[in-house]
């Protein structure tokens, strides 16, 4: 990653006014729920197309698209904090629409935050955007290149929004807003829930005869360096991920499911049909995104130690163990 990235403007300030966009996601509102206990914020804006479940102290929800012009909320909530969270995860077939929210909507949300002034913009990226490859140096480091999967919007927008930040030349330009950028793997704790996580609840789990391992962070741990990383105003990228590795077959047997191997080809090849047919039951996944079980893409995860003295509470293994210990109980998750 690019130096510029770095915003040396990293001395404790005051954090009292926090916007949050994507309010309504798995995130966003674990972020929200830990914000209302911090006694320095006193107030939380979240914007979103719908509203989160539930109220908290100092939270107000307004309803809009990030696409949308946000000056008046800076204005009328004076606002310090930009944690940009709103990103269409979840697969859509309509891609020029997922692209249109993911690119221009965080374009519209930084240079809506920058123009106002604020002195945090923490952006949500992932290490999807490193890409899956056959090729890949793992660990990946937080300077080493960003290449996504052109043929899967998520990885390729999370990549093309980071370049959008190097465009900008933010510590040049914008010396006054410290830029965070948090990279993190596949969050998983009692409240994963996304097509990965409904895959793996499946009776019977379909895989390709050979998997790759994958990484996670519990959701705790990410939130709890979410806020280290804004109450200390440290700037940069930090990749966030749990220690070690998990392999698909101790997924599926802490779920206590069953897998059942088929060659990569055959897989690709049905799940392209199920996904193009619009079959949710059988696929919630178009069949590039399947790459991220045959190719190695993890990350290293030490920076964030080093700097702030972060420490993970959970390993992969004993996250991925939490939420199985919640959709299966009585399971053995050995953690």
């Amino acid at each position: 990653m690019d130096q510029k990235k770095k915003n040396h403007k990293e001395e404790e300030m005051g954090m009292e006014s926090v916007l949050i966009t994507g309010a309504s996601g798995y995130i966003a509102q674990k972020l929200i729920l830990a914000l209302s206990a911090c006694p320095e914020v006193r107030s939380i804006i979240g914007i979103d197309i719908r509203p989160p479940a539930g109220s908290v102290r100092n939270f107000h929800f307004v309803s809009l698209d990030v696409r949308e012009p946000l000056a008046h909320l800076f204005r009328q909530h004076q606002i310090d904090t930009v944690v940009h969270t709103a990103f269409v995860l979840p697969p859509i077939h309509d891609t020029q629409l997922m692209e249109d929210i993911n690119i221009n909507g965080t374009r519209n949300v930084l240079l809506s935050s920058l123009q106002a002034g604020v002195q945090q913009f923490l952006y949500t990226s992932s290490t999807t955007a490193y890409g899956f490859h056959p090729d890949n140096l793992c660990p990946l480091k937080e300077d080493s290149p960003l290449r996504g999967n052109d043929d899967l919007v998520y990885s390729k927008t999370k990549k093309e929004i980071e370049m959008i930040f190097d465009q900008l030349d933010l510590p040049g330009s914008y010396p006054d807003t410290v830029l965070t950028i948090l990279r993190a793997c596949f969050v998983v704790g009692p409240a994963f829930d996304n097509p990965l996580a409904r895959y793996l609840r499946k009776r019977f789990v379909f895989l390709p005869v050979r998997t790759e391992p994958l990484q996670y962070v519990h959701e705790d741990d990410l939130i709890r360096a979410m806020i280290l990383l804004m109450q200390k105003r440290r700037g940069g990228v930090y990749n966030i991920a749990g220690d070690g590795l998990i392999t698909f077959d101790e997924m599926v047997r802490l779920l206590g499911n069953t897998k059942i191997p088929l060659p990569f080809a055959l897989m690709y090849f049905l799940n392209k049909i199920a996904w193009g047919l619009r079959l949710k039951s059988l696929s919630e996944f178009p069949s590039p995104t399947m790459n991220m079980l045959r190719y190695p893409w993890w990350a290293e995860n030490d920076k964030l130690k080093k700097d702030l003295g972060f420490r993970y509470q959970y390993t992969t293994q004993t996250a991925f163990g939490d939420y199985a210990a919640f959709v299966a109980p009585g399971k053995k998750t050995n953690r």
